[in-house]
């Protein structure tokens, strides 16, 4: 959806369907490292870690829970953001299409409990799907990597992703989203089939997988400046305003280049075309 100039963008402003305000407890991390902010509060609740693989939705526990649209497009037309004690960094709003839970740390070879992930009913091609790597219970202090067998966004399963660090100093703590690249040509994920830890990481912690639609990402510059998107000009300079789609499961992936998040305050502004 392009919007002619700033009058018109205004004026839609103006004729919002809602606003989404959010607050979310700082998260620990470390630097240069994601972060997803799926098990902090406080409004709306933390999300728990799944078990089962399941489809969240809007109305899941940990999404920021805006209203469904009845079929019509809802866009995002704005994202205020306001940070307190954090350093910098990234804030990406993504859809949380698939995820699942119950895999150890301990475990080398592959593991297929509570796999395959669930079928996306949202982005169903799986083009620019990412393939995350989420720790609920902290994973060992171990160093050793991870892949993972997957469908690919042209329905080609058995396709393997390239081995990445896993356990140890900033890949094992609670919330830590590990992303993992794709084999070579893949441009998205439509379904995971398991997951191989090569050795293990000394702890058996928990963790899962979380297919992820990423909408818009906004830097975080200073501590406690409030960032939206009259800092950063419109979406696309105006070309387009990211689709949210009925069902969608809003949360945040966090980057910092510090040692916390900091809490992080806003609201979303969404419009119905």
């Amino acid at each position: 959806m392009a919007i002619a100039n700033l009058a018109a963008y205004q004026d839609r402003l103006q004729g919002l369907y809602q606003k989404v305000r959010f607050t979310k407890a700082a998260v620990t991390t470390v630097a240069a490292r994601s972060y997803s902010s799926w098990l902090s509060g406080t409004f709306p609740a933390a999300g728990v870690a799944p078990t089962t693989a399941a489809v969240p939705t809007n109305a899941t526990a940990g999404s920021l829970g805006q209203i469904d649209c009845a079929g019509s497009t809802q866009r995002l037309l704005r994202l205020i953001l306001q940070t307190a004690g954090a350093t910098g960094g990234m804030i990406t709003i993504a859809d949380r299409l698939s995820h699942q839970g119950g895999l150890s740390g301990i475990v080398a070879g592959a593991q297929t409990t509570n796999l395959p992930t669930a079928a996306l009913t949202r982005q169903t091609t799986g083009d620019d799907v990412l393939l995350g790597i989420e720790v609920y219970t902290a994973v060992g202090a171990t160093g050793t990597t991870i892949s993972a067998s997957y469908t690919n966004q042209a329905g080609t399963a058995t396709r393997t992703t390239p081995l990445t660090t896993f356990g140890g100093t900033g890949f094992n703590a609670i919330s830590r989203i590990i992303f993992l690249p794709l084999q070579v040509s893949d441009s998205g994920v439509r379904a995971v089939a398991s997951v191989s830890v090569t050795a293990t990481t000394g702890t058996a912690g928990a963790f899962g997988v979380t297919l992820a639609y990423p909408l818009v990402s906004i830097p975080v510059e200073d501590v406690t400046m409030p960032m939206g998107l009259d800092e950063e000009g419109l979406f696309g300079f105006g070309t387009w305003f990211p689709q949210i789609v009925d069902g969608a499961c809003l949360f945040f992936i966090l980057h910092t280049v510090g040692t916390t998040t900091g809490i992080i305050q806003g609201q979303a502004h969404l419009s119905e075309d």
